[in-house]
């Protein structure tokens, strides 16, 4: 059988040398921007990326391909269908509101209704708050990827989003252009396709975070122009990076460049010669 998955494949520039005591801004060219501040308007790189820099999810993957707690601290098995989650206490959302569980159950009660997500969501049947920081999830069957869809759960404002919460794909809804998440940066300006530029939250939980303070991106949809960005120093990293362009980074001693692992899936086939006697 083999299986081949999704790589990430970035470049930064070999100047940067971030530390913890100067703030720092970070210029960054994608491929193309989020199409929506909206976490549950659709599924895509993009808005995964935005939300990881405006949200925080209860858990997330770190580099060794295991579960991290970010919002949730801690997380149990019940009985074979419910799964409790205990909340981080003391963070706040940056409309200045707190984070609470009726914002997990608000978030994942709004997935299961988002047209992307609701597949991904399904298997949930309901969620229960047992205290303002204690949630159980209860699934319909036993349901053994309940913490990897963990990662998908982005907790929303839910005061903040109150009555202003319809998901419109692809239309100007409040939830597109407005933003109250727990996340480190806050979007400060906006110019869909031409730039966005995050600044930091300074009331983030998370005094790990590191010292960038600001990030533009502007998105590059053609692949040279992107590369030839990073290489004139116009930006500082870009992803992805085209696999005709592998050579020319790779030659410059002015950028770097990163190959990742990921977990996602793209095709599955067969092993038809491994056991040629069988039919």
């Amino acid at each position: 059988m083999n299986i081949i998955k999704k790589i990430m494949i970035t470049a930064l520039s070999a100047s940067i040398a971030f530390s913890s005591v100067n703030a720092e801004t970070l210029r960054v060219a994608y491929d193309a921007d989020p199409v929506s501040m909206d976490p549950h308007e659709q599924i895509s790189g993009g808005t995964l990326q935005n939300s990881h820099l405006l949200f925080d999810p209860l858990v997330r993957w770190n580099k060794v391909k295991v579960l991290d707690g970010r919002l949730a601290t801690s997380w149990k098995r019940v009985n074979e269908k419910t799964m409790r989650f205990t909340l981080r206490k003391g963070v706040k959302f940056h409309s200045g509101n707190d984070f609470t569980a009726k914002d997990v159950k608000y978030t994942i009660e709004r997935l299961k209704s988002s047209p992307e997500f609701k597949a991904i969501f399904d298997p949930i049947s309901d969620v229960k708050i047992i205290d303002a920081y204690t949630v159980e999830i209860n699934t319909k069957f036993p349901y053994p990827l309940l913490l990897n869809t963990a990662t998908y759960i982005f907790p929303m404002d839910s005061k903040f989003y109150a009555g202003r919460d319809e998901i419109k794909k692809g239309a100007d809804s409040f939830a597109s252009t407005n933003v109250s998440g727990t996340g480190p940066f806050v979007v400060s300006e906006r110019q869909q396709g031409v730039k966005l530029v995050y600044t930091e939250f300074k009331g983030y939980w998370d005094t790990k975070r590191g010292n960038v303070d600001k990030i533009v991106l502007t998105p590059i949809s053609e692949n040279g122009t992107r590369t030839a960005a990073l290489l004139s120093g116009d930006v500082d990293f870009i992803a992805p990076v085209s696999p005709t362009d592998f050579k020319l980074i790779k030659s410059s001693n002015k950028v770097n460049l990163i190959t990742l692992g990921g977990t996602r899936i793209i095709m599955l086939q067969m092993n038809q010669n491994r056991n040629k006697h069988l039919k």
